[in-house]
């Protein structure tokens, strides 16, 4: 003969009340998946770049913390990796923050991050420039990233391209004549490409009056059969004062950790999700208090039957995870709607993966299984007699 599923009917008995507690739920859930969210984006949105680059080693200048700092390295560096066996193709990338001002007509003058497109095809894999480069061979034109805040005052058809507008860049004119889809981060809010020539128009002052000479960041793709590691090594030595070379993949890991670690935007994210994991203890707490004490009668008298308090610990355990699921659920819709609108306008990327769902979802059983343990000590804790 089987149990009567306890735990299910004191939730499903009244739909008004599960819904509400549902609701609650979920609200601590959201909560958790938008401070997630953010930090998630803080750490995704400053290594989109580098995940784009199509190679297998990178070289930064040593000075360079982060992706964002003007610190460069010379080009010669470059020519002379060359001369290593293992290294099949070098390719300079040119990133200017400091001197690139934009100005939209109408509109007030805004720094942007303008990013030199390879000479070589598929250096850079961000979407949409394959397909627009060749745009970019009259000189005096750049591609426009989608996801460049509105602030800027760009305007856009519906297909996402740039209709025709007065741009200048470093006071020059440009002609935006594509777009493609980089994405914002916490220390760029838009962002244009052109060809590494224009650099030499556009910032003559830069390195000294000698633009295309020195280097923000160095691709390189090295043979198959090679080591990595050891021909990063190999490659660093050649000037280790100036530049260290790394695989693509720890350059990312680096970003990463300098944003999490070293800023207090991280920290700040996380006592978010900390202070909505409370929230969702305190919430769950008095719903299944409640539920408890409207019930203690009942469980009074089973107590007296002779349960012991390990089947009481059961119900409520299994009480508590049937409620973090039907709080969760809806609150997975509620999040990727709430992605999607956040992304549009921010240009952030707010990804919701299956990882970062599942540690929303034992962070939700957690908060509700604690609440039911904390609701469940006046029960473990009485006499049978004093409950009815």
């Amino acid at each position: 003969m089987s149990r009567t599923p306890l735990a299910w009917k004191n939730l499903v008995h009244e739909p008004r009340r599960l819904l509400l507690a549902s609701a609650g739920v979920g609200f601590a859930a959201v909560l958790m998946f938008t401070q997630n969210g953010f930090r998630n984006a803080l750490l995704d949105s400053p290594v989109q770049l580098i995940e784009w680059m199509d190679c297998d080693l990178v070289a930064t200048s040593t000075a360079r913390y982060m992706l964002p700092v003007n610190q460069r390295f010379p080009r010669d560096l470059l020519r002379r990796a060359m001369s290593d066996p293992a290294v099949t193709a070098a390719e300079p990338l040119l990133i200017e923050r400091l001197m690139a001002r934009v100005r939209v007509a109408g509109q007030r003058a805004r720094p942007i991050r303008v990013i030199s497109v390879p000479d070589q095809s598929g250096w850079l894999a961000i979407p949409g420039l394959h397909e627009q480069r060749q745009k970019l061979q009259p000189p005096g034109t750049a591609l426009i990233d989608r996801k460049t805040r509105s602030q800027y005052g760009f305007q856009f058809d519906r297909h996402g391209n740039p209709l025709p507008q007065i741009v200048e860049v470093a006071g020059k004119r440009i002609h935006l004549v594509g777009s493609a889809t980089i994405g914002t981060d916490f220390a760029n809010e838009g962002s244009l490409l052109i060809r590494e020539s224009e650099f030499a128009r556009y910032f003559p002052v830069r390195g000294n009056g000698r633009p295309l000479e020195v280097v923000d960041v160095g691709m390189f793709q090295i043979d198959e059969a090679a080591d990595p590691v050891a021909v990063a090594e190999r490659l660093t030595s050649l000037a280790p004062d100036l530049w260290k070379v790394v695989r693509r993949a720890d350059l990312a890991q680096k970003e990463k950790k300098f944003w999490s670690e070293q800023t207090p935007v991280g920290a700040i994210f996380f006592i978010g999700t900390v202070m909505g994991f409370v929230v969702g203890v305190i919430i769950c707490y008095q719903i299944l208090y409640t539920s408890l004490q409207d019930a203690m009668p009942e469980f009074a008298t089973l107590k007296a039957m002779g349960y012991p308090n390990r089947y009481f610990v059961g119900v409520v355990v299994r009480q508590a995870i049937f409620l973090s699921w039907f709080g969760f659920v809806p609150a997975v819709i509620v999040t990727l709607s709430l992605f999607w609108a956040l992304e549009n306008y921010s240009g952030l990327p707010m990804r919701l993966t299956m990882d970062r769902a599942a540690t929303v979802l034992v962070l939700t059983t957690s908060m509700c299984l604690i609440s039911g343990l904390l609701a469940l000590r006046k029960l473990i804790r009485a006499d049978p007699a004093s409950l009815f």
